[in-house]
């Protein structure tokens, strides 16, 4: 296609190429569906969270102890002038950490009525996949984070657990962070 030199001409005749281009292209076969969600890793699991659940992703910030928490609750900290609580996630289920504090990262959840920080092993990034490739039947009855998991994926290279943060954000455990303690008439609230 030979092209007019005059630019309003010319622009005219990119427009046209672009709606015979979009026209002619099959978007069935061109285009495909995927799912995007936040990769993780938790407890030595491949987690990955939709992407409207994880506001952002952090380095471990300073933190500020609270104490009479549980040990799981590390703190809180000052994020762009808001108070972060940050949990230790994997503490939480009963693992710890990795050693390699250079991977550690703090996914950060809000909702209408919770904002708080959780801290991983690591990050994989954005992560995508076909959007049939999740099986909504996770048969994880037992497992330690089963209650927090709707569905299991691959991706092509490895399944990924389909964490769901509002999940584990509705569980009365997860949501009493005082530590108890007992004295010797009864058992008293520390919050």
């Amino acid at each position: 296609m030979k092209f007019d030199q005059r630019p309003l001409s010319l622009l005219k005749q990119i427009e046209s190429a672009n709606v015979d281009a979009m026209n002619t292209r099959a978007a069935s076969k061109d285009l495909k569906t995927d799912w995007s969600g936040i990769g993780f890793s938790l407890c030595g699991q491949h987690m990955v969270a939709p992407m409207g659940q994880v506001v952002e992703i952090i380095n471990v910030p300073n933190y500020t102890y609270v104490p009479r928490t549980k040990n799981w609750v590390l703190g809180v900290a000052n994020v762009r002038g808001r108070m972060l609580p940050i949990f230790d996630i994997e503490n939480y289920f009963g693992y710890k950490l990795t050693d390699n504090r250079s991977k550690h990262r703090v996914l950060i959840i809000e909702s209408e009525n919770f904002y708080a920080g959780l801290i991983v092993s690591n990050v994989f990034g954005l992560k995508h996949f076909p959007i049939n490739s999740f099986k909504n039947s996770y048969q994880g009855d037992g497992e330690l984070f089963a209650d927090c998991i709707d569905s299991i994926g691959n991706d092509g290279n490895r399944d990924w657990l389909r964490f769901q943060m509002p999940l584990l954000v509705k569980t009365a455990e997860f949501m009493d962070t005082s530590m108890q303690i007992t004295s010797p008439n009864k058992a008293v609230s520390a919050a």
